[in-house]
């Protein structure tokens, strides 16, 4: 699990960084805005498949934006946090939910819920904050994910390019992992032209 949402990760901040700094020339949106995005899809999703939608490289380019610093990502979160992330539009909240839900191991659900009834802000205001984070805690218990749900994912399973999990047996998922992620990287790796290595 977290192989593939470290390099589902570092992938996404690439193509994010790939597209605001060479695409756009380091503007914050490029000139020519959709169409950018839609050839790019166009040419990503020949290359690589499903999961290169404009849709999704609207989201990588701004996770990049977002999180512009590679070193400063937390490892123990998938796409799906990151993307849960960009919601939050004040800075300091979003780096306070990306730290908590790493550092206390929120699944997605888990984060939604506490940016949802405002958990940071909520901290903040209160005279009481053990009582806030007790209610908090409590109240997530039943979110947390197990790893069949991981493996159910349809991001994951878009972003791998592999069939519904009704038809992969738990041994075909971590075949078709070991087969598919390394070829992938180095794919990108030389279309992309990465200078970074590992981000996360």
């Amino acid at each position: 699990m977290r192989s593939v949402d470290a390099v589902q990760v570092q992938t996404c901040w690439e193509i994010g960084r790939h597209i605001v700094e060479f695409e756009q020339g380091g503007a914050g949106r490029a000139e020519y805005g959709k169409k950018l995005l839609s050839t790019l899809a166009e040419a990503l999703t020949t290359e690589f498949g499903r999961g290169f939608d404009a849709s999704n490289l609207r989201y990588m380019r701004l996770f990049f934006q977002a999180f512009p610093i590679c070193d400063a990502l937390r490892h123990e979160l998938s796409w799906t946090h990151y993307r849960t992330l960009l919601r939050v539009e004040n800075e300091k909240a979003r780096q306070w939910y990306m730290n908590e839900a790493a550092d206390q191991g929120w699944s997605t659900r888990a984060l939604e819920r506490q940016i949802g009834t405002l958990y940071y802000e909520r901290l903040l205001a209160s005279s009481d904050r053990q009582a806030v984070e007790q209610e908090a805690t409590s109240n997530i218990v039943p979110l947390q994910k197990n790893p069949r749900e991981f493996v159910r994912d349809p991001v994951i399973l878009e972003f791998l390019g592999l069939p519904g999990i009704g038809k992969l047996l738990e041994s075909e998922l971590e075949q078709a992992l070991l087969d598919n992620l390394q070829a992938f990287l180095l794919e990108l790796g030389k279309g992309l032209h990465l200078s970074h290595g590992n981000c996360v």
